[in-house]
């Protein structure tokens, strides 16, 4: 059996598979991202999907946003190595799983979930030309990008009357739980992602449609600037929640740009 999960900051999606390819368990968790959760949180996530699975499992794949880096891997794999005893563990950050979509093609790849990544595959290589430094940097065009900026118009008052109500009514905005969830809470990237739904559910507002538009651009113009050349010849893959709902904001976009060929995927676990 072959436990493969793909995790970001909010949910994780895991598959089990038999011999034969076939799918025996599937389960959607909270996300585990070892930038923000502790081993001890970490852990009590996998146990609880190893609790749910009787079955051997003798390969382990797990991806997921924040697993880049040697410490977050080898912290990863201690934790699975401690509940998968006899299986092969193997650790990679979501572009990992999310160039599979590609079927071994050469690609430019895009992730617009709770957070944003970026980079091109060659068909055997991944190369990533853009630092990972967290959310409060980085991750333009993602949910999180998205929330923050919801809440930005909010709280300075240029957020228009007609969504304002509808935006109090759909969330709690009390600004001492607002204040916790940003500087006490355990996922802050997650948290502001959440509002992200507001804004594509509401999408066909003129305010809303302008804030998407400026996101879209910032995502072409850093996110992938630094793979314009590549663009231009090879398809581009959008993976992740965000980038399938707003599909045709990104799909004009590229249009503009003269982008090769555009490819839109919300869970790649599904891709496989």
């Amino acid at each position: 059996m072959v436990l493969i999960a793909d995790s970001g900051s909010t949910k994780c999606d895991w598959r089990v598979y038999d011999r034969i390819g076939a799918k025996v368990f599937q389960k959607r968790t909270n996300g585990i991202n070892p930038m923000i959760h502790s081993d001890e949180d970490i852990g009590l996530l996998v146990q609880e999907v190893r609790n749910e699975i009787p079955n051997e499992i003798l390969q382990v794949e797990f991806y997921c946003a924040g697993g880049k880096s040697e410490e977050s891997q080898q912290r990863l794999f201690q934790v699975f190595s401690q509940f998968f005893k006899e299986a092969q563990v193997r650790i990679e950050d979501d572009l990992g799983i999310a160039v599979k979509c590609a079927k071994g093609e050469p690609s430019v790849v895009c992730i617009l979930g709770t957070g944003a990544n970026s980079c091109f595959f060659d068909g055997a290589k991944i190369h990533k030309r853009l630092p990972d430094w967290g959310y409060q940097v980085m991750d333009l065009g993602s949910g999180n990008y998205f929330g923050r900026e919801l809440l930005r118009s909010y709280a300075y008052g240029y957020m228009p009357r007609d969504l304002l109500g509808k935006f109090e009514d759909s969330y709690n905005l009390n600004n001492k739980d607002i204040l916790h969830e940003l500087y006490q809470g355990g996922n802050p990237s997650s948290y502001l992602a959440k509002f992200a739904k507001f804004m594509i559910e509401n999408r066909d507002h003129l305010f809303l449609r302008s804030m998407i538009r400026d996101g879209v651009d910032k995502v072409f113009e850093h996110v992938l600037g630094p793979y314009r050349y590549e663009m231009e010849q090879y398809p581009l893959y959008f993976i992740g929640s965000i980038s399938f709902y707003l599909q045709d904001f990104l799909r004009e976009k590229a249009k503009v740009l003269d982008c090769k060929a555009v490819h839109f995927i919300s869970k790649p676990i599904e891709h496989l």
